[in-house]
């Protein structure tokens, strides 16, 4: 993978030959493309970010480049560079846009992989948050049991909650399945 995202940065790095911006942005993605993903949109909370512009059609007007930091816009790569130097360990996250075919072909498979880790992150949160509250479910329904074997008078009571608990962990059980069924698929 570290391959393929050199090889499209130095296609980039060809491509976009008159922007002394890519350029430099090219030299500092260079220095460790493993740190970089091509995504169709941020990732919530993403530190480093950057898009570019990359079009051979001059009248698509718009910014060659606009980078961010902690979601900060950042309007020069210099600048962009010197914010980033305490997140060297941080992933750069990279929006494109162009009309390159070449280029589109070669970065979707990323933007792809990246798509597909990012569902798989948000079903198994999901996943985990569906289990916390199966957890506290089945807390609630085994203290409403023991009630019921301590105060036989609110026994009658207690059953139509019981019965409602019951009904909610299997709609969680049944969610709980569905999600892992589609972790498995992806």
């Amino acid at each position: 993978m570290v391959a393929d995202q050199q090889k499209i940065l130095a296609y980039i790095g060809r491509v976009a030959h008159q922007s002394p911006v890519i350029q430099m942005v090219v030299g500092y993605l260079m220095a460790d493309p493993g740190r970089l993903s091509f995504v169709r949109q941020w990732p919530e909370g993403q530190t480093l970010a950057m898009a570019m512009s990359l079009h051979r059609r001059l009248e698509l007007a718009g910014p060659v480049w606009q980078g961010y930091v902690r979601g900060v816009p950042v309007p020069d790569p210099l600048t962009w560079i010197q914010a980033a130097a305490p997140f060297r360990t941080s992933g750069v996250a990279v929006r494109l846009s162009t009309d390159d075919a070449w280029l589109m072909e070669a970065v979707q498979p990323m933007i792809l992989r990246e798509q597909a880790a990012e569902s798989r992150a948000h079903l198994a949160e999901r996943m985990r948050s569906v289990r916390q509250e199966l957890d506290r479910a089945l807390d609630l329904y085994n203290e409403m049991r023991h009630i019921m074997e301590v105060d036989r008078e609110r026994q009658a009571h207690l059953e139509k909650f019981l019965a409602m608990a019951q009904t909610q962990m299997q709609g969680m059980g049944q969610e709980l399945k569905m999600l892992k069924d589609n972790l498995d698929e992806s």
